[in-house]
């Protein structure tokens, strides 16, 4: 853990240094500065520094409404070491997971609510030639007022640069049941806006069905990999769903291989609107 007084002088400008979080990447705390809430971040000296300047360079040039305002970035000495550090804006939200480990099937129009935004991220991710990786409950907030974020740009794919990568690699960077089948099997030619659009049927498939099939009754991760590469799941039945057309969509973007996938964001978010428009449910 980080020494709280070496950590105030490292950054004076920010009042109210509260300690949030710790992960496997980061020291999360959250502060005031200039009379509004923003969150520090302070990356662990053992990361990949190229993954990390790569996922700072994609969110600070992305403009999405669905995504947290990096407002700095940079490196600083905190005691006798240096650390590479972002600040971002603040956004109040509960994990999704937690959404639906308290109700695990949602409502309907909640789940269309949650597709209409994660459809539109997805669009501003395909225009700056950016792929997520892993859109899943864990990395989506939802706020008070129902916004929804996305969060956690760290395995971040920027299409115009080399991967990071090894093409070698038998294995992509995923989180088992929501990765992509190609991004799992690291197949890097096949990885694009269609990656994010498995990821985002998942999450969309979990919250109508109760759970992640493929990740039920699991005990392990090769289970759930050869499961969910082997496997589409079956359609959904959906109260209100005429003519099965959204459940049709879901399987769409949940398919195995990209090609049986909407070729892009674009056209998957205006074939989820006719569905929505047919469906009278917002």
């Amino acid at each position: 853990m980080l020494d709280p007084s070496a950590l105030r002088a490292a950054f004076p400008e920010l009042n109210s240094l509260e300690f949030l979080a710790e992960s496997g990447q980061k020291y999360v705390f959250r502060a005031q500065k200039d009379g509004r809430s923003v969150v520090l971040k302070i990356v662990r000296a053992d990361q990949d520094q190229e993954r990390i300047d790569r996922e700072i360079h994609a969110v600070a040039k992305l403009s999405c409404n669905y995504v947290p305002v990096i407002l700095e970035s940079g490196q600083r000495p905190v005691g006798d070491k240096t650390w590479t550090f972002l600040v971002e804006e603040f956004v109040e939200g509960e994990s999704y997971r937690a959404v639906l480990q308290r109700q695990p099937v949602q409502p309907l129009g909640d789940v269309l609510r949650l597709a209409t935004a994660l459809l539109s991220a997805c669009c501003d991710f395909e225009v700056q030639q950016m792929v997520h990786r892993d859109i899943k409950p864990e990395n989506l907030l939802i706020g008070p007022n129902g916004k929804i974020w996305i969060i956690d740009f760290g395995i971040v794919r920027l299409l115009q640069l080399t991967s990071a990568t090894l093409t070698q690699q038998r294995f992509g960077l995923f989180t088992p049941g929501y990765g992509a089948p190609e991004q799992v099997r690291n197949l890097k030619p096949k990885i694009d806006a269609r990656a994010d659009l498995f990821s985002v049927g998942i999450v969309l498939y979990e919250a109508l069905h109760g759970s992640n099939p493929y990740l039920s009754g699991k005990g392990n991760v090769l289970e759930i990999v050869q499961d969910l590469c082997n496997r589409d799941l079956p359609r959904l039945t959906i109260p209100g769903d005429i003519g099965g057309k959204l459940s049709e969509f879901v399987a769409s973007l949940c398919a195995r291989f990209p090609s049986r996938r909407p070729p892009n964001a674009r056209e998957a978010l205006q074939w989820f609107r006719e569905i929505v428009g047919g469906l009278g449910t917002m």
